[in-house]
């Protein structure tokens, strides 16, 4: 899809409707078919017009980028509200991935300079997924493998690295690490951890983010090297 050259609310909703569509088909693929499928895009066109209205250009960010995270967040955000999150690991990790990269293009951070600090970038951004996606396996209480076929050395590696998220948590801020436990271990969301910590949603998910890059440099401190790779 080309991008729109316009910045008007509700030409963005038009031109991005059948975009916001396809996102919605793309998470109904990962549920259970008793979801209702009219639930999940009504939600992926409510997300598609926070987007329109919140959208600013100046940031450098296209309108198609902005846009995604969002629709797939407020999809998200109705699978919580209606307990379908609720013990799925993959569906928890996306949800909190998806809402730290929706809080990186919102910083709009000005383009790497040169190979090495892009470099860089991507390597921050995808500890701070993997660690989302340890989040939320850590919560979601399932054998991820049968022990018989799982060596040694891999339950000693697993062993350690669940030792280090724990006590990462543990020096994150009263604050951050509520957040955590509330959004990863309790299956709240965002706006309702906002209600909990008196804070408004756009705030929470900035900490969501900071947190998430907390922990990872927490982890990667404890022994001197990165903890998942």
């Amino acid at each position: 899809m080309t991008e729109p050259l316009t910045t008007n609310p509700n030409r963005l909703i038009e031109a991005y409707r059948s975009y916001a569509h396809a996102i919605a088909a793309e998470v109904l693929k990962k549920v259970p078919p008793s979801v209702d499928r009219d639930d999940v895009i009504g939600s992926a066109e409510l997300g598609l017009v926070e987007a329109a209205q919140n959208f600013d250009p100046s940031r450098g960010v296209l309108f198609k980028t902005f846009a995604y995270y969002r629709i797939r967040g407020a999809i998200y955000d109705a699978l919580r509200r209606t307990g379908w999150l609720k013990g799925e690991a993959l569906l928890r990790f996306e949800a909190g991935a998806n809402e730290y990269l929706k809080d990186y293009t919102e910083a709009s951070p000005a383009a790497p300079a040169g190979p090495t600090a892009a470099l860089g970038e991507l390597q921050q951004l995808t500890s701070a997924v993997l660690t989302s996606f340890m989040l939320s396996l850590d919560a979601f209480k399932f054998e991820v493998a049968d022990p018989k076929n799982v060596s040694v050395e891999d339950a000693l590696l697993d062993q350690d690295t669940k030792r280090q998220l724990k006590n990462a948590l543990a020096q994150l801020p009263e604050n951050n690490r509520r957040l955590i436990e509330l959004y990863y271990f309790q299956d709240a969301t965002l706006e309702e951890i906002g209600r909990v910590l008196g804070l408004s949603k756009s705030w929470v998910c900035r900490m969501h983010a900071k947190s998430l890059d907390m922990l990872r440099a927490l982890m990667t401190r404890a022994d001197g090297r990165a903890a998942v790779r």
